[in-house]
């Protein structure tokens, strides 16, 4: 079997299921057909052959998995295999690796829309740097900020970080941010381990959740005036390929001239 998918289900996140259909505390019937949206969403229909199984591995029903993850606000992971059609369903054990990466994850349509668009005002923040020094909204403006959002526990993030700090040595006209929810003693331990070259704002769930990201690794280019010039996750920078420095300076560049583009027409 094929590993599909770590996804986060708390219905009330509204992760791609569809939020008019579905209420905040649905009824089993609801629950159901919400279900079923998620899994669609991943490929998964109704021709494959499901097992449902609880934290442990014991099987369980339909009814019972659903229930855990809607009223309790359950996690799952998926291994399924699209040539047999066959998909195997386990709950996560709460504060498990699995858990957090599920938390960490959304489908990527929903993180995609859920992101600030170009031309939105970056939200006020205040928030303090591994070196004491506090960064805010005004910190952003008068120069172009590449901001990276990461975690810890996500594969990719740890994959992109030469690119990041690669980035960030050649490119000192452009500042550059990461962000991420993890506490400061995760981010030193990160930074020491993975020799991330760039300045972090550790503790950062409200500005991260204000911004929308809410799938991982994804960036966000800020102009000078405090607005977005564009966001992505960064599997859509160079889609199909692992991120160079190459392609995110393209980014980049790209999002650059665009703001000198509305520079000039203001004028």
């Amino acid at each position: 079997m094929t590993w599909g998918f770590v996804r986060y289900c708390l219905l009330a996140a509204g992760l791609a299921l569809g939020a008019s259909a579905i209420e905040a505390a649905p009824d089993q019937a609801k629950a159901s057909v919400g279900f079923d949206k998620l899994l669609t969403l991943e490929g998964i229909d109704g021709s494959y052959a499901i097992t449902y199984r609880d934290a442990e591995g014991k099987a369980i029903t339909r009814s019972a998995f659903i229930t855990a993850v809607f009223d309790h606000q359950g996690t799952f992971s998926v291994d399924h295999d699209p040539a047999k059609h066959t998909a195997e369903l386990r709950l996560n054990r709460p504060g498990s690796q699995a858990a957090l990466l599920a938390k960490a994850a959304a489908s990527s349509a929903h993180a995609r829309r859920a992101m600030l668009k170009p031309g939105q005002a970056w939200p006020a923040f205040r928030l303090t740097d591994l070196q004491g020094r506090m960064v805010d909204a005004a910190s952003l403006r008068g120069h172009i900020t590449l901001i990276n959002f990461y975690f810890s526990q996500c594969a990719p993030c740890i994959q992109e970080t030469p690119v990041l700090t690669a980035y960030a040595r050649g490119r000192p006209k452009v500042s550059v941010l990461a962000v991420t929810f993890d506490d400061a003693r995760t981010t030193r331990d990160y930074v020491a381990k993975h020799h991330f070259g760039w300045p972090v704002l550790p503790d950062a769930t409200p500005l991260i959740e204000s911004v929308g990201v809410s799938a991982y690794p994804a960036m966000a280019v800020v102009g000078p005036d405090g607005r977005v010039l564009r966001m992505a996750l960064s599997s859509d920078i160079d889609p199909g390929h692992p991120l160079t420095v190459a392609a995110l300076s393209s980014w980049v560049a790209g999002a650059e001239a665009s703001a000198s583009r509305h520079h000039s027409v203001g004028r």
